[in-house]
């Protein structure tokens, strides 16, 4: 029983539930690392050339505090990538859509199928790497424009009204199940 069996109403049930591909999920929080390592690089450079021809201590040590920005722009996307892994829980219900993540708070989105405009899967790099893939859920009020981004950090990311099953182990099985239910709960509602 995971946290968010306790948000699901009485009459609803589970048509699935998972959580990402741990090695994909993390992998993405990497990819900031190339431009910190370029911004440390320089930084360090810097204080080692500064200290090498004499300058004040005080001049060097300003370097440190600048250092310290690289290191969390290199180590914390990947950092909170690793918080955010462990609060990550997909559930498909046979009336709505519940995502939770997190790093440190929860971020839980319900979305209800009659508001689910298109169901799609998106397959970057990493995926194809680990054989994996997200699941896109169209809203409407969603503006279409996003750029390719993370798994819910990094630039183009933030999703809006786009709920996102990301780093799945099987994104078109997990897609013909949204598809399924969401055609199921149309047929019910008309009846």
């Amino acid at each position: 029983m995971s946290g968010l069996d306790r948000l699901l109403s009485a009459n609803e049930k589970i048509v699935w539930r998972g959580k990402p591909v741990k090695k994909a999920f993390l992998l993405s929080g990497l990819m900031a690392i190339p431009i910190g390592l370029i911004f440390l690089s320089f930084f360090i450079f810097w204080m080692w050339s500064t200290a090498s021809m004499g300058a004040p201590f005080s001049f060097v040590i300003f370097g440190l505090p600048i250092v310290g920005i690289g290191l969390a722009v290199t180590l914390g996307p990947f950092l909170l990538q690793i918080l955010r892994y462990r609060n990550t829980e997909y559930v498909i219900t046979d009336k709505r859509i519940i995502t939770q993540t997190g790093a440190i708070g929860l971020d839980t989105r319900f979305v209800d199928f009659e508001k689910v405009q298109e169901v799609y899967v998106q397959i970057g790099w990493i995926d194809r790497l680990f054989g994996t893939g997200s699941v896109y859920a169209m809203t409407a009020g969603f503006s279409g424009f996003s750029p390719r981004g993370g798994y819910g950090y990094g630039y183009g990311s933030y999703a809006g009204n786009r709920p996102s099953l990301s780093a799945l182990k099987e994104p078109y099985e997990v897609q013909k199940l949204l598809q399924e239910a969401i055609e199921t709960s149309k047929k019910r509602d008309k009846e």
